[in-house]
């Protein structure tokens, strides 16, 4: 397989995972909003930090491939004007990965007091990575079509 197939297979591929990555997402946010009710019984709380530990798991998979696997270098090699935009998004991969440990171990806890704050953090943080999935997608697919636009 030539180098251009294997970017364009690896850039599907993690299309395809930011597909898996919004379907965490929705959950979360479906927990989140049973939370919005205020509740008196730890059980869904608890259930939330399984699902954000389910989502650091994946999200870590998810970043090895980027970061490790090459695509980003991939990337750049196609895209050397984007270095920016991908350090900023490599960046980011840290930070989000120790986001959803710390409010893992908060909801762990269990407190039905601090769920209200919880789900409000939460929420702001669903949307910062939701846009950071949308940046990484858009560049994913440009590079994609620069890749394919250079073989022609």
């Amino acid at each position: 397989m030539s180098g251009s197939q294997t970017f364009q297979r690896l850039t599907q591929a993690t299309i395809d995972e930011h597909h898996q990555i919004y379907f965490y997402l929705d959950q979360v946010a479906q927990s989140l909003n049973g939370l919005r009710e205020g509740i008196s019984d730890v059980e869904p709380i608890r259930r939330l930090a399984a699902q954000l530990q389910g989502l650091r798991e994946r999200l870590m998979e998810h970043n090895q491939v980027e970061e490790a696997g090459g695509l980003f270098h991939a990337v750049l090699e196609v895209l050397p004007s984007r270095r920016v935009e991908v350090d900023r998004l490599r960046n980011q991969h840290g930070r989000m990965i120790e986001i959803l440990e710390m409010a893992r171990i908060h909801a762990q806890r269990g407190d039905v007091t601090e769920a209200d704050g919880l789900r409000i953090d939460l929420e702001t943080f669903l949307e910062m990575f939701r846009q950071h999935e949308d940046d990484e997608e858009d560049l994913f697919r440009l590079a994609l079509q620069r890749d394919q636009a250079n073989l022609s």
